[in-house]
């Protein structure tokens, strides 16, 4: 029921999009990924200067190159065939952080209670570890026991995905045996696993976790409050240098840390230097190493033809997007606030434009 929901105020959405153009042609239609689109709307709603619709990164870029869209939301910049598709070069403008979440469902033991490295999640969806009594599994949860004989099940989107892409970049880096048997980033990854069960949509995995006993999935962490499925929502876990100690008892190891896709460990890794920013104002944020930043963080952008002149309501939803307002909006979504260094350069970039 809650997917429902779900799926019935995205089509409203979509269908809201059409409904606006019509009725008021000033405002600025946006389209395109789903992780986002629960700011977008909220900000456009808020705004009341611009609609956005669910659909994928690259069905975007089409609907920009075609004019049928302003503006465009996108996980990660874009790849060389999606800027040939875009039709023109692209202007990037950060509008917010957000996290990626590992949901699990293990009977008998809530995944909010469940750690997992990094590689060993990267093991799971490379086909690795097939099983959750596996060792590398026991180890990081001694305090649960595992089922003796419980086969995983992975519950990933059928259809290419900016989300797919982010998680896929994240297990490569983490994980040697991750590109070996499956490459480097990709919209549509060549999943793994003992079993595996494909959905229709992104927005289904969720679903498809609660409905599968053994299941883990991948999905934007503001849906998976959307969806009610925190409980499920795993800690992710990395290589941290902890102190303990003071003085001359004072000692530094290096241990596992784990931690789940909170407000304040995503906007952790925001803390890096303002030199790592590229000229475009794109920044790659996976698998951080600021201490205590949440590993599978990403920024979104929206985009903008930069060849052509931007609509007057496009310019007013963007700087309502990078405004303090609309940054203060984003926890109680389920994202993260920019950095002030690149929120600044977002915001003399779109005053300099034309």
């Amino acid at each position: 029921m809650r997917n429902l929901t779900r799926t019935l105020i995205i089509g409203a959405a979509a269908s809201g999009v059409l409904a606006g153009t019509a009725v008021a042609a000033s405002m600025a239609d946006g389209a395109g990924a789903e992780m986002p689109a629960a700011a977008y709307q909220a900000w456009c709603t808020a705004s009341k200067s611009c609609t956005y619709s669910v659909r994928d990164s690259g069905t975007g870029v089409e609907d920009l190159a075609l004019g049928k869209a302003d503006w465009v939301g996108v996980d990660e910049p874009l790849s060389a065939n999606q800027q040939r598709e875009a039709g023109g070069p692209v202007a990037y403008y950060p509008t917010m952080l957000e996290g990626i979440a590992v949901a699990v469902h293990i009977p008998g033991i809530d995944g909010h209670d469940v750690d997992l490295r990094g590689t060993t999640i990267a093991e799971i969806f490379s086909g690795v570890i097939t099983n959750w009594n596996d060792k590398r599994i026991r180890h990081s949860n001694a305090r649960h026991p595992m089922p003796r004989n419980l086969k995983i099940t992975l519950c990933v989107p059928q259809h290419p995905s900016g989300t797919s892409w982010d998680f896929s970049d994240y297990l490569g880096k983490v994980s040697a045996a991750y590109r070996t048997r499956l490459g480097g980033p990709s919209m549509l990854p060549r999943w793994k696993g003992a079993q595996i069960v494909r959905t229709p949509h992104v927005t289904e995995v969720g679903a498809c976790v609660e409905n599968h006993p053994g299941a883990i999935t991948f999905l934007p962490f503001s849906d998976a409050m959307t969806e009610g499925l925190s409980h499920d929502v795993i800690a992710v876990g990395k290589r941290e240098k902890v102190t303990y100690g003071q003085g001359a008892n004072r000692t530094v190891v290096s241990e596992n840390v784990f931690m789940h896709p909170t407000a304040q460990d995503i906007q952790a890794a925001a803390h890096f230097a303002a030199g790592r920013i590229s000229g475009d104002l794109t920044i790659d944020l996976t698998n951080s190493h600021a201490k205590g930043a949440y590993p599978i963080t990403v920024v979104t952008y929206a985009i903008v033809r930069k060849d052509r002149p931007m609509k007057a309501a496009t310019r007013t939803s963007l700087r309502y997007f990078l405004s303090d307002r609309a940054q203060g909006m984003l926890v109680g979504l389920g994202y993260a606030h920019l950095p002030k260094s690149l929120l600044s350069r977002a915001r003399a970039q779109l005053a300099a434009a034309r």
